[in-house]
């Protein structure tokens, strides 16, 4: 259906937390493929519902950015550069991030309530809620935080990174095309007979 994809592209990109290793080193690269594999998967989900569709535009986007930022990570720049590149770039970050996990999650949810499946409809639901606190916490870390509070914010990005991931988990077990099709073909043929009537 286009779950596994995205699952393997969500382990692959590693850039869940704006901070990641992966904006400051080569293996944006790796990011940068986990992308186009995600983009494949959104691909195949994009025909279910909007939210997946506006994902798939995401990850293009997503791709162009890590390029565009790769220049300024593998060459060796001045401290200035690289202070001004940190900053603007980690606001670019936390606003892309959290758009791409939101329409990711929301569109996850429509999905599950559409073929009633309640409990990954549930977990998706408090997953976007916790998109929300956790990008927060970095609009706040901006603004200058005590030590403590990276630890903190370590720990629940780890746990945010494998709630998703198990949820696109839970999406890829069960969540299939078993009924889907015929569900979406009888859609389209009461919408048929509807024009025809009309």
């Amino acid at each position: 259906m286009g779950f596994g994809l995205v699952v393997i592209g969500y382990l692959t990109v590693l850039g869940v937390l704006p901070d990641s290793f992966v904006y400051y080193t080569w293996s944006i690269y790796i990011a940068v493929a986990g992308a186009l594999i995600m983009l494949a998967g959104f691909c195949r989900l994009a025909e279910f519902n909007v939210y997946f569709t506006v994902g798939k535009y995401i990850s293009i986007a997503y791709v162009f950015i890590l390029l565009g930022i790769s220049p300024f990570v593998i060459p060796a720049h001045s401290r200035e550069i690289m202070v001004m590149f940190g900053t603007v770039s980690k606001i670019v970050r936390i606003c892309f991030l959290f758009v791409f996990h939101f329409y990711l999650l929301s569109g996850i949810s429509a999905l599950a309530r559409e073929i009633e499946n309640i409990k990954i409809a549930k977990k998706a639901k408090r997953n976007v809620v916790l998109t929300y606190v956790f990008f927060s916490f970095f609009i706040f870390e901006l603004f200058g935080v005590p030590d403590q509070f990276f630890a903190l914010m370590a720990l629940f990005g780890l746990a945010y990174f494998a709630l998703n991931l198990a949820l696109l988990y839970s999406c890829y077990m069960r969540i299939t095309y078993e009924g889907h099709d015929e569900a979406i073909e009888e859609k389209y043929k009461k919408s048929n007979r509807k024009n025809k009537k009309g």
